[in-house]
């Protein structure tokens, strides 16, 4: 069943939800807990690839929202795909705290229906 490039920017949303869910005791929990900053790895990822797959499906992303880093979300999703064991909780952390907030409203306008 094919998808549109709305759909993967809902997986988008999802995927941040989650993260906040996972993540909502802090960055002291975030650092104890090997398994939560795997879960928001996997997420990130799956964040990536939502965002490539929405611009294969033929969304400009960069054109509506040009000062999102698409380019580095998707890279991001490379890096923890392909050299997992070389990620920086830190790095994981600040894309989570400052970031995502960022990214989510940034998919909201785009999904709002647009204004008559």
């Amino acid at each position: 069943m094919s998808r549109r490039a709305t759909d993967h920017l809902q997986d988008v949303l999802g995927a941040i939800d989650a993260i906040a869910a996972y993540t909502r005791k802090g960055k002291k929990a975030f650092d104890r807990n090997p398994m939560q900053r795997d879960a928001v790895a996997a997420r990130l990822i799956q964040i990536g690839q939502s965002v490539k797959d929405a611009q294969t499906e033929g969304l400009e992303l960069l054109r509506l929202e040009p000062e999102i880093p698409w380019r580095n979300i998707a890279g991001m999703r490379d890096h923890l795909a392909h050299k997992y064991r070389l990620l920086d909780a830190a790095i994981v952390w600040s894309v989570v705290e400052n970031e995502l907030p960022k990214l989510r409203k940034a998919v909201r306008r785009m999904l709002k229906p647009p204004s008559k």
